[in-house]
């Protein structure tokens, strides 16, 4: 859906601001939820404020929505359809941010331990959905289908495997109560992170009524 949107919209100053928007938001997700989870499993690279950026990410979100929505005041008949996805990925692309947040407060509450069983487990996931994230955002610049729908399918399997895991967790009787409960967590919000990338993904594949679903 996304590829025709992107070569009209951006002849129009509101909606390539929309556009441009979403660009910068993707953008300092991706720095949060690489801060996030690099501060959990101890390899922090830089120092960021992951509040002060989830803020503008925030202020992006709101100011996304108010140019689309004076795009519509202006021209009421045009871009419904499309103004409506924009609006709707927008909400995945911020709860991105939340997740990130979380994962970071599990970080402040957890000396990591590089011999826990999940702490290579948690690493690979996390470097392949902060993977995805870089992709997603590509893909929506491009209008690029066949690279959203690898994505969908990625998504599936890091969901897939999170709850493998998280099961496994909750079954394993050599593993203390709070690393249990951390990594639990974790794993949770790695599944919900890489299932908003999965929405968003969606968006460039389905029309607005499927955005979330697999396509048909």
């Amino acid at each position: 859906m996304f590829r025709d949107l992107f070569i009209w919209w951006k002849e129009e100053v509101l909606l390539k601001g929309a556009l441009e928007g979403v660009d910068k938001m993707i953008e300092i997700i991706k720095e949060m939820f690489d801060f996030a989870t690099e501060s959990f499993l101890g390899e922090v690279k830089d120092e960021h404020n992951i509040y002060e950026m989830d803020k503008s990410v925030n202020i992006l979100q709101v100011e996304t929505r108010k140019k689309v929505y004076e795009h519509l005041s202006i021209n009421p008949k045009q871009d419904i359809t499309s103004s409506l996805v924009l609006t709707t990925i927008v909400i995945d692309i911020e709860r991105v941010g939340d997740y990130s947040k979380n994962i970071y407060e599990l970080a402040l509450i957890h000396t990591p331990e590089s011999d826990i069983r999940y702490y290579d487990e948690a690493k690979r996931l996390a470097h392949h959905v902060s993977s995805l994230l870089s992709q997603v955002g590509m893909a929506l610049t491009n209008g690029d289908v066949e690279k959203a729908k690898k994505l969908m399918d990625e998504k599936t399997w890091i969901c897939k495997k999170c709850d493998g895991i998280i099961k496994e967790i909750v079954i394993d009787e050599t593993m203390g109560v709070r690393p249990a409960v951390v990594y639990s967590l974790l794993f949770r919000y790695l599944k919900r992170v890489s299932a908003h990338i999965g929405n968003i993904a969606s968006s460039i594949v389905n029309p607005f009524y499927r955005i979330g679903f697999k396509p048909e």
